[in-house]
């Protein structure tokens, strides 16, 4: 019997919130905020460098979790 392969997470990093862009959106789906709150609650951006938060937001949007605030 062969094991089911696991599914290889290689989304984007969120230094600020050390998780994966993958993770964060687990998150939002879980609990769905505006993007704004997002930044705060998940991603940990407000304290943090902020760099990856375009990108976030299009990785959002591309899978269909982006809320406007």
């Amino acid at each position: 019997m062969s094991a089911e392969p696991q599914e290889v997470d290689d989304s984007p990093y969120c230094c600020c919130s050390a998780a994966t862009f993958q993770e964060i959106l687990e998150r939002q789906r879980a609990n769905p905020l505006p993007f704004m709150e997002l930044i705060m609650v998940h991603a940990g951006c407000g304290s943090g460098c902020g760099s990856c938060i375009s990108d976030l937001e299009a990785y959002l949007k591309a899978h269909d979790a982006y809320i406007e605030d």
